[in-house]
């Protein structure tokens, strides 16, 4: 006849060879993403320079905007990658769909002005110009795209697939402001359309990556 286990032998065979982690912490995942992209713009303004006007002290109204919403759609989408990898009882995700939201105002724009004017925006210049930005835009989206998919392997998200998506938005949205910053052109079509092009692939690639690496 066996006797019964009390309940603290079996709280001690459960937590038997379980080791202590460290856990998260908001700040920490927030200053990793925020270090890479800060990398990241020293090397490709080491590499491509700062834009003509910002070095010489002048500021364009539609650039300014422009990278505004995209820094702010950045740190938007940061913050929530930050949290998912913590998940909490009551956590809101949704924050960062109301920065989406404004920045999605400049390819609707573009779209809008592009198709006003016709062929002539798909010029062999603006359309070398275009891929420029775009091949530059992704490359500078990487390092934070990295440090964010760390983070969430070392945390526990709930929805590894929206998890991955917002994380390629952040991404790309860092990696477009930051190119932004030598990028010349104050155009609408172009910013519109091939900036907000590395957010939406930085996206899609996040989205199909993401959930066959985070698994818990």
């Amino acid at each position: 006849m066996t006797m019964p286990r009390t309940s603290d032998a079996l709280i001690a065979e459960l937590v038997d060879g379980l080791e202590p982690v460290r856990p998260l912490r908001f700040g920490e995942g927030l200053l990793l993403a925020l270090g890479a992209a800060a990398v990241s713009a020293v090397v490709v303004l080491g590499i491509y320079g700062l834009r003509y006007d910002l070095a010489a002290g002048l500021v364009d109204p539609m650039h300014l905007v422009a990278t505004g919403l995209y820094l702010g759609l950045a740190l938007a989408a940061t913050v929530t990658v930050v949290v998912m990898g913590r998940p909490q009882v009551g956590s809101d995700h949704t924050g960062w769909r109301w920065a989406a939201a404004m920045a999605g105002l400049l390819p609707l724009a573009g779209v809008i002005v592009a198709a006003a004017r016709g062929t002539s925006v798909f010029s062999p210049g603006s359309m070398t110009m275009g891929q420029e930005c775009l091949e530059v835009g992704i490359g500078s989206s990487l390092l934070v795209f990295g440090m964010l998919v760390l983070w969430l392997r070392r945390g526990a998200p709930t929805a590894p697939g929206r998890a991955g998506l917002v994380a390629g938005i952040a991404a790309g949205a860092f990696g477009t402001f930051t190119f932004s910053l030598h990028c010349p052109a104050n155009d609408i079509v172009h910013i519109g359309i091939w900036h907000s092009a590395v957010v939406l692939a930085m996206g899609l690639v996040g989205r199909a990556v993401v959930p066959h690496l985070v698994k818990w």
